[in-house]
């Protein structure tokens, strides 16, 4: 009899026993499917907070801009005789093949310089993307229209290549570093606005002195996250469609097909 009650209370343990192990298990799958929704709900947080700097580096940068040139407007008045001059401006319609070609150029000129140096490269773009591209795309000004390679490109290929040599010298990590960032995006900048571009286009346009370039946030979403593009960078996005639409038209026209062979044959003396 007292035999039964040992095997009866050891019967009745090891259920309670297995019961309590499928409880903890099912306990363990719920704690593990929470921390998954808990993952989501924090990669999504992250999400916003980094949209929500990128649009406050937008705002931001575009009220530096406008205050500069608020700036530089009164300037010019402060100075002016008080003789008001009517100017008519005509609004020039963009020409596709124009902004192909001149983004066919810069394109060009910076794979030459920047040919294993992608930070630079994209250190460069948070400059040129203001100071150029949206300019060009817009066809408020011919001037900033290239329709055939300018015979200075390649003195700024090499002076380009030392100035990066200098860069590396100067900066022990890589440019898109946040740090490093903070520190060279104003000297890149400075160097494509007093010695790159007024190479490139034979004078200097002050209004490069009001523009900002854009963080690194915007840069690393426009490299990273392509889809976002047409929403997050329109102008620059509506520019490089147009270049790919008609790049093999202004390919050879450009000069861009000389000036890459011979850039490539070269190579070893810039």
């Amino acid at each position: 009899m007292a035999v039964n009650n040992i095997v009866l209370a050891t019967n009745t343990l090891r259920t309670s026993v297995k019961s309590i192990k499928k409880k903890v298990g099912t306990l363990k799958m719920s704690i593990q499917a929470l921390d998954t929704e808990l993952d989501d709900i924090d990669m999504k947080f992250d999400k916003l907070i980094v949209e929500s700097e990128i649009f406050k580096a937008k705002v931001e940068r575009e009220v530096k801009r406008e205050v500069r040139r608020l700036e530089k407007e009164l300037e010019t008045l402060r100075k002016s005789t008080g003789a008001v001059a009517v100017v008519d401006h005509v609004k020039v319609s963009p020409e596709d093949l124009k902004v192909a070609s001149t983004i066919a150029i810069i394109e060009s000129i910076l794979r030459a310089v920047c040919h294993g140096s992608d930070d630079f490269r994209l250190l460069s773009y948070a400059f040129l993307f203001p100071a150029v591209i949206e300019r060009v795309v817009k066809g408020n000004e011919d001037a900033y229209y290239l329709e055939e390679m300018p015979t200075s490109a390649d003195v700024i290929v090499r002076r380009g290549l030392e100035y990066i040599e200098w860069v590396r010298s100067e900066c022990d990590t890589h440019l898109t570093d946040p740090e490093a960032w903070e520190l060279f995006s104003s000297l890149v900048s400075d160097w494509w606005r007093n010695d790159a571009l007024p190479l490139l286009y034979g004078s200097r346009d002050d209004n490069w002195d009001i523009d900002e370039p854009l963080s690194l946030l915007e840069m690393v979403s426009w490299r990273d996250n392509v889809a976002d593009r047409p929403i997050n960078f329109s102008t620059v996005f509506d520019a490089y469609e147009v270049y790919r639409r008609f790049k093999d038209e202004v390919y050879k026209s450009s000069g861009v097909q000389d000036f890459e062979i011979k850039t490539f044959a070269n190579a070893g003396d810039l």
